[in-house]
Order: structure tokens, then C-alpha cells, then sequence
């Protein structure tokens, strides 16, 4: 949903192609983004196991930032390509897996409630992928959906909150409230998607 808001302001996509093109500029192309994007990620994962909340929050932000700007650079700088598609779409995946793993990794309190949660996951993507794929047609994104209630906006924004929450034993006991709610959302989104698909394939 806020991806779907911030990408009809005009002022944050000029400012998103401003900072696209001079990361073309300095040499980093679309690919060389998605992967910068995994490899912070990545790190995020690691540093909320060890309980560097801080860098981990930090690390997650320069991720959500790449993987906001690989598409940009990949439309505006170069031709977009199908293998940049799919490493965007793989990168997503692995640093969403990495995060919830290293946050949960010292709270047993989380285990089921992050299982859960990425049992959603698994669902909706799949709906995500078989929707977009059976309704292909000219685009510059690889897979085309339509806005659901959870985007990855919505994603980095959990995995920050739920990062915050395990600093203190006070707030800890929320976490895993806040996952159920979170797979609530990603059960409604994919219903909100597999619904649209279905009337789509209708009409054809």
C-alpha cells in the first residue's frame, strides 16, 4: 500500500530518479544495486542476532534504499532486463528470510509466531508469482500486481518495529502479537490478489 502512495508523489520520484542516475553515474548499475541491496540485508540479519540493533536497523535501511533504486536505474540509466527481474525478486526474498531469522534467533518466545508468519509468506508470494505471471503482458517490471494492504514498505517497517521491540524486556512479549498480526495482513493481501486474479482471468 505505501509503495503503491509513494510512487504516485512526483516529488519522491524525481528524487528517486535524481538518486538513481547519480548511482549510474558513480558506476553502480541495477544488478550491482540489487546485490548491494542482499549483501545489507544480509548483514541486517546478522546484526539483529547479535543484538546490534542499531547497525541493523541501519544496515535494513541501506537495503529498503537500493532495492528502491535498482528498479529506477535499471528503467531510466540502462534497458531493463528480465535477469534483473529476477535477481530483484531472489534479493527481496533472501534479505526477508536473513531479517526475520536474526531477530527471532535469541527469543524462542518468536519461533512459532515468525513460522507462522512465513508460512504467509510463502502463500502470498506464490499467489503473487502465479497472478502476475498468468496475467503477463508488456511491462517494464518483470511480474505486474496489483497493490495490495502489505507491500515491502510495509515489510521493512515490521522488521524495524519488531527489531525494537526485542531491546527490552518490557516490550518483548509484543513481538510476537505484532507477527500474528503481520501474518494476518500477508493472509488478507493474498486473498485481496488471488481474488483480483481470478475476476481478471474471467474476462479473457
Amino acid at each position: 500500500m505505501l509503495d503503491t502512495i509513494l510512487g504516485a508523489n512526483p516529488d519522491i520520484k524525481r528524487a528517486q530518479s535524481r538518486c538513481a542516475r547519480a548511482l549510474f553515474r558513480l558506476g553502480i548499475s541495477a544488478n550491482v544495486a540489487t546485490t548491494l541491496a542482499a549483501l545489507a540485508g544480509i548483514a541486517s540479519g546478522i546484526a539483529f542476532a547479535r543484538e546490534h540493533v542499531t547497525w541493523a536497523i541501519a544496515s535494513l535501511a541501506i537495503s529498503a534504499a537500493c532495492d528502491a533504486l535498482d528498479g529506477t536505474i535499471a528503467r531510466e540509466c540502462a534497458a531493463a532486463s528480465p535477469l534483473g527481474g529476477v535477481l530483484d525478486l531472489s534479493a527481496d526474498r533472501v534479505v526477508e528470510a536473513c531479517v526475520i531469522v536474526g531477530i527471532a534467533w535469541r527469543d524462542p518466545a518468536l519461533y512459532f509466531p515468525a513460522l507462522i508468519l512465513v508460512a504467509t509468506w510463502y502463500v502470498n508470494i506464490t499467489i503473487f508469482l502465479a497472478v502476475g505471471a498468468a496475467l503477463e503482458g508488456p511491462s517494464a517490471k518483470l511480474i505486474e500486481y496489483p497493490p495490495g494492504i502489505l507491500e515491502r514498505t510495509e515489510a521493512i517497517i515490521f522488521f524495524m518495529v519488531l527489531g525494537l521491540l526485542e531491546t527490552t524486556a518490557i516490550t518483548r512479549p509484543l513481538g510476537p502479537i505484532l507477527c500474528y498480526a503481520m501474518a494476518a495482513l500477508e493472509v488478507a493481501t493474498g486473498a485481496q490478489r488471488l481474488l483480483f486474479g481470478m475476476r481478471m482471468l474471467s474476462q479473457q
